[in-house]
């Protein structure tokens, strides 16, 4: 398991590694209505939330999209080159790495706790913070 994780996280920071984009599709973005609490929401609805689009994982009681990532992912519209999360490791080398993780852990849950950490793996140089995510990412998976 161990060799397996080393591996993993070896070809996770290769420089050859490229971020996966955020799921883009400009219909849903034209139609999303604004997020509005007390709706229920299935899973695949688009909602706008403080002008950013959120798409639903799970039906929910309308939870707020910021603050509920494990019913809502980031959504991009419209094409182009999404937002990158600045964090060295994609969402798909994360789902590669941790694939019967419990669903409740989600990608972008954590990027978005990452976010209160700004200097974390973001600092040094490119090797630096390989390492010091590989080093979180290593413990997260012997930790669960």
């Amino acid at each position: 398991m161990t060799l397996l994780l080393v591996t993993g996280l070896a070809a996770a920071f290769a420089p050859a590694a490229a971020a996966a984009p955020l799921k883009a599709a400009a219909s849903l973005c034209d139609t999303a209505p604004n997020w509005q609490a007390g709706s229920w929401y299935t899973a695949g609805t688009v909602v706008r939330f403080n002008g950013a689009y959120y798409i639903a994982e799970h039906d929910n009681p309308a939870y707020d999209p910021t603050i509920s990532t494990w019913y809502w992912d980031p959504y991009t519209c419209g094409g182009g080159n999404p937002p990158t999360t600045g964090f060295p490791v994609s969402q798909a080398q994360f789902d590669q790495m941790f694939p019967n993780r419990n669903s409740f852990y989600t990608y972008s849950g954590l990027v978005s706790a990452l976010s209160a950490y700004p200097a974390f793996a973001n600092t040094g140089s490119t090797e630096v913070k390989r390492r010091e995510a590989a080093a979180f990412l290593a413990n997260v998976s012997h930790e669960t």
